[in-house]
């Protein structure tokens, strides 16, 4: 039976679950190795941002803004942009500006796609940075959708160059993603004697390292120099359905043929993965990776007692909603209530009666009516399961209350294991903190 995907909202959003396009884009531009993230529009948009990424990253976020003004956004913020961009090349010099614009900019007409064409036939030749241009305005969609436009802007803005690189792959990821995540799957395809280009990387960059010396710019993740070389892959991986169409634009520029993952959390998800890698390559699987699905295989009988039956109440994005529900489902839970703040085609997917697109409000009045017992949404749901009396999973944007988000487990074997532990831990931490408060029902 397909789900079905309420999107009816109400005439307020009062406990909001959506984030802006222009911030899901900048978290994509922060996964590219010494770039800087321009945002065209106000301070505000970019102060708002930079304050939600630092709370969850625990890291200096580089990102520049336009800064229009009243007289600017009437008058055209074209000049502003040209200036902000000269500024940041002579005084930075990036590798990469990536260029988002807002809803400011979007609904002034601001012709963005135009200068930053210009300014980079001007002032951009083999020495000069690559700069990209992704149109992400605030007013529509949301992070997933910002993450997707500047990964598709990307692809589309590099150039071709040579022949095919023998067993190079990308592996294009979406933001459902941690920066472990992606270095998990980055090293599961290098066992298979591939050469893989993560797409964006945030594990170079925003896993929490200590550099010698302090940069403006990123100091990790897929270089401009790899970059460049995208276009000569032999296969395209996207991991995640954000990043389908990036996928699909690489096949039309440069024929590449693309394998696309909606989810690697999951036995079976996973086992689809290694069987194309061992495919592509020729390789048998790897001994340490079967050794990894028989740990796996184990932890699956060991929590199976814990999370069969339990009523699951999540709010994630699209993509992290499908492989984090999809896995409870397939270990016996039972997922009462779902909601997304954006629509997906995946949505149909998820194994709920009802997908709901509204807010936390939303998750907090559907939870509550079907007796929810884990509430797994981003750290903005701890007061809902404070008040429902229910466990809480903190997963998604932004995780602020708790440390060490950039190394939470969700992909591949070792991924899924972690995952199935911390869900059954955390119920077990919430049964006994609730038998110790005198709290049993």
């Amino acid at each position: 039976m397909m789900t079905r995907i309420d999107k009816t909202r109400g005439w307020a959003v009062t406990d909001p679950l959506k984030h802006s396009q222009a911030l899901g884009g900048t978290m994509a531009f922060l996964g590219l190795n010494r770039s800087m993230p321009l945002l065209h529009g106000s301070q505000g948009c970019s102060a708002f941002a930079k304050a939600l990424l630092t709370r969850h990253f625990r890291e200096p976020i580089p990102l520049q803004t336009t800064a229009l003004v009243q007289s600017t956004v009437v008058m055209g913020g074209e000049e502003s942009l040209e200036v902000a961009l000269e500024t940041i090349t002579t005084t930075l010099h990036p590798d990469i500006i990536g260029v988002l614009s807002t809803g400011l900019t979007e609904m002034s007409g601001d012709d963005s796609a135009a200068i930053v064409k210009s300014f980079s036939e001007s002032r951009c030749g083999e020495d000069g940075p690559l700069v990209v241009f992704a149109a992400t305005p605030d007013f529509s969609e949301g992070l997933e959708r910002g993450w997707a436009s500047a990964v598709e802007a990307v692809v589309s803005t590099v150039p071709e160059d040579g022949s095919t690189i023998p067993r190079q792959v990308n592996l294009l990821v979406g933001p459902s993603l941690t920066a472990l995540d992606v270095e998990e799957l980055h090293g599961i395809v290098k066992s298979f004697d591939l050469k893989p280009i993560a797409l964006p990387n945030l594990s170079g960059s925003m896993d929490g390292h200590l550099t010698e010396d302090w940069s403006g710019l990123t100091t990790g993740g897929t270089t401009a120099v790899e970059l460049k070389t995208i276009g000569r892959s032999e296969v395209t991986l996207a991991v995640g359905s954000s990043v389908f169409a990036a996928g699909s634009k690489l096949n039309n520029r440069f024929g590449i043929p693309a394998l696309n993952y909606p989810r690697l959390t999951g036995l079976g998800a996973v086992d689809s993965f290694i069987s194309d890698l061992s495919e592509i390559s020729g390789i048998v699987v790897p001994g340490e990776l079967m050794h990894w699905r028989r740990r796996l295989a184990d932890a699956m009988l060991d929590t199976h007692f814990i999370l069969g039956g339990v009523r699951v109440a999540l709010a994630l994005e699209p993509d992290l909603l499908l492989a984090i529900s999809s896995l409870l489902d397939e270990m016996g839970a039972i997922v009462v209530a779902a909601v997304s703040p954006t629509s997906s085609p995946i949505l149909d997917l998820i194994p709920c009666d009802e997908v709901k697109l509204g807010d936390l409000a939303e998750l907090e009045t559907r939870a509550s009516e079907a007796g929810a017992e884990l509430i797994i949404a981003s750290s903005h749901a701890r007061s809902i399961a404070q008040r429902l009396g229910a466990a809480h999973l903190r997963i998604g944007f932004p995780v602020f209350d708790r440390f060490g988000q950039q190394y939470q487990l969700t992909a591949g074997y070792r991924g899924t294991l972690d995952l199935l532990f911390s869900v059954a831990n955390c119920l077990t931490s919430h049964d006994e903190l609730r038998i110790h408060s005198g709290h049993v029902g």
